[in-house]
C-alpha cells in the first residue's frame, strides 16, 4: 500500500484512525518528497506543521449538541415522535396538585426528613379540630334547614290551607244566600219566607269564619297580617249582617236587592282586578303574602350555605388527614394503626347523617312549595259564568224554579266537595311526602349521633398522643 492510500485510509477512519496512525504517516512521509497530496496531508518531514493544521493532519468537522439533537430525536422519514415518547413529559398541573396535597397530607419532605414528634404532635391538635369543626358546622346547617322545614311544615302550609278554605267557603255562601233571596231581577224561593236562609248559608259562613281564626292561630303570619285577618273577620260579621238585614226586606224588592249588591260588593270576587279592600281580595293578598314568605324560608339561606359548603370542605380536609395520617404511621413507626381508623370512622359516618338529613330536608321544602301552589289554584268560581251571577234568576214557579234551584245547588255542593277534598287530599299528600324525603325522627337520631362523633373526635387526638409520647419526651428534652 502507498503512503497516500495510508493517509486516505486514516482520513476516512476518523479521529481515532488518524490518532493512531499518526507516528507512522510522519515516518512514511519524512522519506518521500514533499510535493504531491500525500506529504501535503501528513505534514513535512522536519515535524513543524504549517499554520493552522494539527500536527497529525486536519481535524475532523465538529458540530455542536444543538445540531446533533434532532438528527438523534427524528426518526426515519423525519416525522417527529409523539409526545407521549419524550422522556422529560411534564405531569399535568391538577396532577402535580393532587400529588402535592398528598405528600403535604402524609408527611412526605422532599430533600429531608420531617421529624415524628413535630408531625404527629401537629396532628394531635389537626385531627380532633377539623372533626369538631366539620361536626359544628354540619350541625349547623342541617339543624336550620330543619327548624325552617318545621315552619313551612307546621305553620305556613296550615295557614294556607286554612286560608283557602275560608276562601272557598264565603262565594260558597253567597251564591247560597243569592239563590234563596233572588238576587239580581229574581224573586225569593217560597220556603225562604218560612225558614230564611236555611242551614247551609249560616253553616258555610261559620266555617269561613273558623279558618280566618285557624289562620291566625298557626303562628305564621306576622302581626300585620294578624291585624289584617280580624279586619277580614269583621268584614265577614259585617257581610252576614247585610245579608240578615237583605232577608227581612223580602217585600221590599228595591231595599232587597239594594242590600245583597252592597253584601256582594263588600265580599269582593277575589280577582286581581277587583276592590283590594274586599274581603276576598284581601284573603288573595295573605295568600300571595304567606307563600312569598314561604318562598324565603325555602332553599338554601346565607348562613346554612356558608356553612354547608365549610363543614363539606373540612370534611374533605379530614379524610385527607386522616388518610395521611395513617400512611405516616405506617411508614415512619411500622405501626398499622387500627384504633386511629376506629376513632376517625364516627365521625365520617355522623358527616354522612348530617349531608342526608340536608338533602331531605330540601326536598321536603320542595313538596311543601309545590303544595303551597297546588292550594292557590283552589277556587270556588262556579264553571261557565260569573262568580257573583245570581244562582236562581228565573221567575217564581213550582216547577221551573224549583228545577233551576234543585240544579244550582247541586253545583254549588259539587264545587264545595271538590275544593274541601283538594285541601285535605293536598294536607295529607304533603305530610306522607314529608315522611319520604326525610323520617321524622331522623334529627332526633342525628343529634344524639353527634355524641359519638366528638368521642371520635377526642379519640383521634388521644391515640395520636399515645403515640408520641416517647417522641414528646425527646423532643422535650433536646429543647
Amino acid at each position: 500500500m502507498s503512503e497516500a492510500q495510508e493517509s486516505s485510509a486514516g482520513r476516512a477512519d476518523g479521529p481515532a484512525n488518524t490518532s493512531a496512525n499518526g507516528n507512522s504517516s510522519g515516518s512514511g512521509s519524512g522519506s518521500g518528497s514533499g510535493s504531491g497530496s500525500g506529504g501535503t496531508d501528513a505534514g513535512p518531514a522536519s515535524g513543524s506543521p504549517p499554520d493552522g493544521e494539527p500536527p497529525n493532519g486536519p481535524a475532523p468537522e465538529r458540530t455542536s449538541p444543538e445540531q446533533a439533537a434532532p438528527e438523534r430525536a427524528a426518526p426515519v422519514g423525519g416525522v417527529p415522535p409523539p409526545p407521549s415518547a419524550e422522556p422529560g413529559r411534564r405531569a399535568r398541573p391538577w396532577t402535580r396538585a393532587a400529588r402535592a396535597v398528598w405528600h403535604r397530607s402524609a408527611g412526605h419532605a422532599p430533600g429531608h426528613r420531617r421529624p415524628t414528634g413535630r408531625f404527629l404532635l401537629a396532628r394531635t391538635v389537626l385531627l380532633p379540630l377539623f372533626a369538631l369543626a366539620l361536626l359544628a358546622l354540619g350541625s349547623l346547617a342541617h339543624f336550620a334547614l330543619h327548624q325552617r322545614t318545621e315552619r313551612l311544615h307546621e305553620r305556613y302550609a296550615p295557614a294556607l290551607a286554612e286560608l283557602t278554605h275560608a276562601r272557598v267557603a264565603l262565594p260558597l255562601a253567597r251564591y247560597e244566600a243569592e239563590r234563596r233571596l233572588g238576587a239580581g231581577d229574581g224573586r225569593p224561593l217560597r220556603q225562604t219566607a218560612l225558614v230564611g236562609l236555611g242551614e247551609r248559608y249560616p253553616s258555610l259562613l261559620t266555617e269561613a269564619s273558623q279558618s280566618l281564626s285557624n289562620a291566625a292561630q298557626t303562628g305564621a303570619l306576622r302581626t300585620s297580617q294578624e291585624q289584617e285577618i280580624r279586619v277580614v273577620a269583621g268584614l265577614v260579621v259585617s257581610y252576614n249582617e247585610w245579608i240578615n238585614w237583605a232577608n227581612g226586606q223580602q217585600e221590599r224588592d228595591g231595599l232587597r236587592r239594594a242590600g245583597l249588591e252592597y253584601a256582594s260588593g263588600l265580599l269582593g270576587d277575589g280577582r286581581a282586578d277587583g276592590d283590594p279592600t274586599a274581603v276576598l281580595n284581601r284573603i288573595r293578598e295573605l295568600e300571595r303574602e304567606l307563600r312569598a314568605d314561604a318562598a324565603e324560608l325555602s332553599g338554601w339561606s346565607t348562613t346554612t350555605a356558608t356553612a354547608g359548603l365549610a363543614a363539606l370542605a373540612l370534611t374533605v380536609a379530614f379524610v385527607l388527614v386522616l388518610a395521611g395520617t395513617l400512611d405516616f404511621l405506617r411508614r415512619r413507626l411500622r405501626l398499622h394503626s387500627v384504633q386511629l381508623a376506629v376513632c376517625g370512622l364516627p365521625v365520617l359516618v355522623v358527616a354522612a347523617m348530617l349531608g342526608h338529613g340536608v338533602a331531605g330536608e330540601l326536598r321536603a321544602q320542595r313538596y311543601a312549595g309545590e303544595a303551597m301552589t297546588v292550594l292557590s289554584a283552589v277556587s270556588a268560581d262556579r264553571e261557565g259564568g260569573d262568580a257573583s251571577t245570581p244562582g236562581n234568576t228565573s221567575t217564581p214557579g213550582a216547577d221551573g224554579a224549583g228545577g233551576r234551584a234543585t240544579g244550582g245547588i247541586r253545583s254549588e255542593i259539587d264545587l264545595g266537595i271538590r275544593a274541601e277534598r283538594t285541601i285535605e287530599g293536598e294536607r295529607h299528600r304533603l305530610a306522607l311526602r314529608r315522611d319520604a324525603a326525610l323520617s321524622p325522627a331522623w334529627s332526633r337520631t342525628t343529634a344524639l349521633a353527634l355524641v359519638p362523633g366528638a368521642a371520635g373526635a377526642l379519640g383521634c387526638g388521644i391515640t395520636l398522643f399515645l403515640y408520641n409520647r416517647r417522641h414528646l419526651t425527646i423532643l422535650w428534652r433536646s429543647m
